[in-house]
């Protein structure tokens, strides 16, 4: 009995042994570019999605070394439990084989079971990694418009400084020539109104000066009247004489 265990233990160690070299295989194929990565992607893909015999087939497979696991550990549970028993004694070679074989079994299932895990996430994203990089050509795409964008906006805004820049310049000079067009208006009212003022004295003097000559009219026809009776009452006093 002892002999068909170690038998079977040793076949199932190379049965292990094989899946192990066949999944790093799968892996090793997923993760460089060889010519059937496409089609270990496609067998994968119709593995998970199919719910046929494939998916019944890894179901059962695993199943198997979960069962086989379980096993194992209570059998070296149980060598082990037998050890502290015979505290004395220890354990005899065929004792010493399970255990040994025990080992190696849980551990060589452990790695099967990690690199079915490691299969399944390459697998992940290996599928979501087309999905990621039109993600990211996306992003780079939003991120060279972002940039594009960012670009105008920068030359924009350096047209517009240049434009407040050159519009502050015309500013400035408006302002001066406002001002001094606004001096030259307040010169020419000062002007205007002196004109004004000395054309008011102009007619102050004209009517003054109208105001002499009326003045010496007057005067004029009164000594013409005064010559003109002076000379009317001299014959009558030459009659006399």
């Amino acid at each position: 009995m002892v002999q068909l265990l170690l038998i079977l233990g040793q076949g199932l160690v190379y049965l292990l042994y094989a899946l192990i070299f066949s999944e790093m295989v799968l892996i090793m194929t997923l993760l460089f570019d060889a010519p059937v990565t496409k089609t270990a992607i496609m067998e994968l893909d119709s593995l998970k999605l199919n719910q046929g015999k494939g998916l019944l087939i890894v179901k059962i497979v695993t199943g198997t070394l979960f069962l086989v696991l379980i096993a194992n550990f209570y059998s070296l549970l149980r060598i082990t439990m037998k050890n502290r028993t015979n505290e004395g004694s220890g354990l005899n070679p065929t004792e010493e084989v399970l255990k040994s074989m025990n080992i190696l079994q849980i551990s060589l299932i452990g790695i099967v079971l990690f690199l079915v895990l490691m299969i399944d996430s390459l697998h992940h994203y290996i599928k979501g990694l087309p999905l990621l990089v039109m993600a990211m050509e996306a992003a780079k795409t939003q991120n060279q418009s972002f940039r594009k964008e960012k670009t105008e906006s920068v030359q924009k805004l350096n047209t517009m400084v240049q434009e407040k820049d050159t519009l502050r310049t015309k500013l400035k000079y408006l302002e001066s020539e406002c001002e001094r067009e606004a001096n030259e208006a307040n010169k020419a009212r000062a002007e205007a109104e002196a004109l004004r003022q000395e054309s008011e004295e102009f007619l102050k003097e004209y009517d003054r000066l109208l105001a002499d000559n009326q003045n010496f009219r007057n005067q004029s026809k009164l000594v013409e009247q005064r010559f003109t009776k002076q000379s009317t009452s001299h014959p009558d006093d030459k009659k006399n004489l």
